[in-house]
């Protein structure tokens, strides 16, 4: 009998088994990365909800400017909101805010979202934490929350309404630059950056563009705040406040953070339904959204809040 040709073979089996044992724990690491890569994509389209208590506070952030352009739009913000409320699951929403502003249009959609969701679901609390800064667009939305909580040195109010440009006048005279532009209606082109000023228009523009605006601006913070509002004369003048101000003012309610809110309410669980898109999708937005700002803000007066 050949020793030498049994251990030899007894060594080629065993590397077989070896063979075998690591191929089927690759393949199980495999299995694992996909179904895991699976998991986070179901969950990102909400196919599937993250897996958490029964229980659970709603939580959606807004960061950044308010606009139709970005990700803090009424389009992509509202549905979340509503389909938060929604969710039997989901006993009260806190909204997670940190802006500086935006334009009047969303700011009015978004708060007329909150008011609508609180009247079908007047049992779930809406409310706002602010982290850094909450001015004037994301005050408007924030004041139709049943309450409003930041830190004493967040920077909270704006409470107003501009409108801003260029002008190119005298820089197309030096130039040597001729403007030609045919219009039908007086003031059709009363915001042209490369035409000189026009007193009349602008007076227009102030007291039935920006006065309006800023009227309805002042009666939504009142409508949502109420009696909680100061007599303070300065309150809707355009002025910002830190959180410690701002709270004798009426324009918040505490200085609790989320956690000490879902404490208060009596949950444990804060879940984040803040709508997902990728991360490409994302840059392409934001790289749109600053051109198309920066045109906007080159050749044209946007209202903003």
């Amino acid at each position: 009998m050949n020793y030498q040709n049994l251990e030899l073979e007894a060594a080629v089996d065993e590397l077989r088994r070896e063979i075998r044992r690591g191929r089927w724990f690759k393949n199980l690491l495999y299995l694992l990365l996909i179904s895991y890569i699976l998991l986070l994509g179901l969950t990102s389209i909400g196919v599937i909800d993250e897996i958490d208590p029964a229980e659970r506070i709603a939580m959606i952030k807004l960061q950044g400017a308010i606009s139709s352009e970005t990700m803090n739009s009424a389009e992509i913000l509202a549905p979340a909101i509503r389909k938060a409320a929604k969710d039997e699951r989901v006993k009260h929403l806190l909204l997670q805010l940190n802006s500086p502003g935006g334009t009047p249009a969303q700011a009015e959609r978004l708060w007329q979202t909150i008011r609508q969701v609180k009247q079908e679901y007047p049992d779930k609390q809406i409310i706002v934490s602010i982290d850094e800064l909450c001015a004037s667009a994301c005050y408007y939305i924030a004041s139709a929350a049943d309450e409003i909580h930041a830190t004493e040195v967040s920077l909270i109010g704006s409470i107003g309404v501009r409108m801003g440009g260029f002008g190119f006048v005298e820089t197309m005279k030096q130039h040597g630059v001729e403007q030609r532009e045919l219009t039908a209606g007086k003031f059709k082109a009363l915001l042209d950056p490369f035409s000189p000023r026009n007193p009349e228009a602008e007076q227009f523009l102030k007291e039935h563009i920006l006065t309006t605006t800023h009227n309805i601006f002042i009666d939504r913070v009142k409508s949502g705040r109420g009696d909680k509002l100061s007599s303070e004369t300065e309150l809707f003048n355009g002025l910002i406040w830190v959180g410690q101000e701002a709270k004798p003012l009426g324009l918040i309610d505490g200085f609790h953070s989320p956690q000490q809110i879902a404490d208060a309410l009596g949950v444990d669980s804060i879940v984040n339904y803040t709508p997902k898109v990728d991360l490409f999708e994302q840059y392409a937005n934001q790289f749109a959204a600053s051109l198309s700002t920066a045109w906007k803000n080159s050749l044209h007066s946007a209202i903003e809040m």
